[in-house]
Formats: structure tokens, C-alpha cells, sequence
């Protein structure tokens, strides 16, 4: 009887064939590969979430620094009486520079003084032929944007600023008591291509207590594409201006198309007729940041802008998995920018 009931158990007790294992097997492989796929795509799609949030605090930044500088361009500080007002411009025969100046397509180069406009240092159109590389951290078609304005003495210590007018460094600029006109704070914006080879929405401006510019400044890293439009008043492209408007922007030009060729006079006119600035800006993550590899062709200051007339306005990317935020903004000027 014991022998029997043995028997039984032993034949109760037997283990899985080897197609039952192997069926085990790859089920508990289809489930170990279904949840590391869901590891990884959910990995993937946290990256893309922070890498979005950390373009959009990028293009934030860039959009309020550039908007507050804009909207400083020919300011004068009625209120301080040693300082020099367009009425009394000292320089170039009462013809300082304009406050708002750029150029198209253009490399930034270390300027050599204040006087930009008769300068030959930076020119419109040199960025392609200044770039060692042809992919779009450098030749792109990037411009740069020129902002002067009076600064504003500090009420307690004259030869303090008191912060309320900034450089694009975020500097707070002092009010100068020269006499001359083109003696103004000064910040300019352009695009730059680091060693790293990423480019970056970069600032220079005018130290006076050096009497030197200082050297050009990475500000927000991954702007591949800077655009500027010019919204003008009586303005006809590459033509001295004729009588003035209504202080309504009607046409918006490239900086190139305000350069009257061989009359300096005229283009800093056309300058002083500037109303609005259209700004465009193209910013990447890095590489990998973004969920698909797609190239496509981006318009940073809007489809609508997007010309072959103007390099860069319609901007082609390689798919290189970089994720990537465009913003457009228009700033009108709200300070009189003409000589008064």
C-alpha cells in the first residue's frame, strides 16, 4: 500500500515539460521587454518634457531682455539738466547715430568706436562668407540689433546709476554729462558659435568707464536664428528719405534696405524712422532632446515675412533629433526717435 501511494505522489510531483519552460520563458520575456519599452519611451517623454520647459524659460528671458532694450531706445532723461538732449547734439554736425541701428546677415565683428553707422567693421550680408562651418549654429542668416538710450544718474550719488535703465547685460547705465550725443549707453545683440559649436544669442556694449567695448557675451544659449524686421515711416528701400510721415509705421525692411549707398546723412535718417521692431528667434535643445528626428523648415519671424529675399527668414534644419521653439514679437517704440 505504501509502495502504491509513493507511486502516485512521485507521478504527481513531476515537473514541466520543455515546451511548457519555454512557453514560460518567453511570456516572462514578452512582459520583461513590454515594461522596459514603457521604461524607456516614458524616460524619453520626461527628457522632451523638461527639455520643452527649458526652451520656453530660454525664449522667455530672451523675449523680455529684448523687449525692455527696445523699448529703451531714445530715452533722455528730461530731469537731469547737465545732460545733452538732441537739441543740443555736439556731434557730426548735430547727426549722432541713430538709436535703433542693425544689419542683416550679418557676423559680429569688435567694433572699433561709437560711430557705427560710417563703421566698416560689421557689414550686411558677411555671414556667410565669415562662418567655417555651413550648418546653422553660424550660417544662418542671423542678424544684429543695435539699441541706444541715456542712462539715468542715481539721485543719491550722481556718478552712480540708479539701475532703472539696463544694458543688455543687465547693467544698470549712468547718465553722461559730455555733451555729446553719441555719448549714450549702448547694447548690441547678435548671434554667436561657441567652442562647443552650440550658437547663442549673444551682448556686447559700450563700457565707458573703459572707453572700450566689452567683449561679446553668450546671453541664451541655443539660438540658432535671430530675424529683425524694421517697421517704418516714409521709408523707400536704399532711398534718402523724403518728407516726413505720419509717425505710423506703414512698411516693414530689412536693415540692409534703410542703407542709402554713399550718403551716410540719409541712412542714419531712415534709422530715425523707425516705429516698430519685428523680432524672430529659433532656439535648440540638444541633441537627442526630441521624441522624433524630422527635418523641417522653421520661419522665425512667421510664414507670413518668410521671403528669398531675406537669408534666414526661412530657416531649414537636418533631422538631428534637437527639439526646438520658434517665438515672433513685435515692440513698438514708444520714445521719439527722431532729432528734436
Amino acid at each position: 500500500m505504501r509502495s502504491r501511494h509513493f507511486s502516485l505522489l512521485v507521478r504527481k510531483q513531476r515537473g514541466l515539460t520543455l515546451v511548457e519552460l519555454l512557453v514560460a520563458l518567453s511570456m516572462g520575456l514578452l512582459v520583461v521587454l513590454v515594461a522596459t519599452s514603457s521604461l524607456l519611451i516614458g524616460q524619453q517623454g520626461f527628457r522632451s518634457v523638461d527639455a520643452t520647459t527649458e526652451l520656453r524659460d530660454r525664449e522667455r528671458f530672451a523675449v523680455e531682455l529684448i523687449t525692455r532694450l527696445i523699448l529703451q531706445a531714445g530715452f533722455q532723461d528730461y530731469g537731469a539738466s547737465s545732460i545733452s538732449l538732441r537739441s543740443a547734439a555736439q556731434f557730426l554736425g548735430g547727426d549722432p547715430e541713430p538709436d535703433i541701428y542693425g544689419w542683416n546677415n550679418a557676423i559680429y565683428k569688435l567694433p572699433d568706436d561709437l560711430l557705427l553707422s560710417t563703421g566698416t567693421k560689421i557689414t550686411d550680408g558677411n555671414r556667410p562668407g565669415a562662418c567655417s562651418v555651413n550648418d546653422t549654429s553660424c550660417k544662418n542668416g542671423s542678424d544684429i540689433l543695435v539699441v541706444r538710450f541715456q542712462g539715468v544718474n542715481s539721485a543719491t550719488n550722481p556718478a552712480n546709476a540708479d539701475n532703472t535703465m539696463i544694458n543688455c547685460m543687465g547693467q544698470g547705465e549712468a547718465g553722461l554729462t559730455g555733451g555729446d550725443l553719441n555719448d549714450r549707453a549702448l547694447s548690441m545683440f547678435h548671434v554667436t558659435r561657441g567652442s562647443n559649436g552650440e550658437p547663442a544669442l549673444s551682448c556686447s556694449y559700450y563700457n565707458f568707464t573703459t572707453g572700450n567695448w566689452a567683449s561679446s557675451a553668450p546671453m541664451v544659449e541655443g539660438v540658432e536664428s535671430f530675424q529683425l524686421l524694421f517697421g517704418t515711416d516714409g521709408v523707400t528701400p536704399s532711398t534718402a528719405p523724403g518728407a516726413a510721415g505720419d509717425s505710423v509705421a506703414e512698411r516693414w525692411l530689412r536693415a540692409d534696405q534703410l542703407t542709402v549707398a554713399g550718403n551716410a546723412a540719409a541712412t542714419r535718417e531712415n534709422w530715425r524712422r523707425v516705429r516698430a521692431v519685428r523680432v524672430g528667434l529659433l532656439i535648440r535643445g540638444t541633441a537627442g532632446s526630441a521624441q522624433q528626428s524630422i527635418a523641417t523648415t522653421y520661419a522665425p519671424l512667421g510664414t507670413l515675412y518668410a521671403s528669398a529675399a531675406d537669408t534666414g527668414s526661412s530657416l531649414a534644419v537636418a533631422a538631428d533629433g534637437r527639439l526646438r521653439v520658434q517665438t515672433a514679437f513685435t515692440v513698438h517704440l514708444r520714445n521719439d526717435l527722431s532729432l528734436r
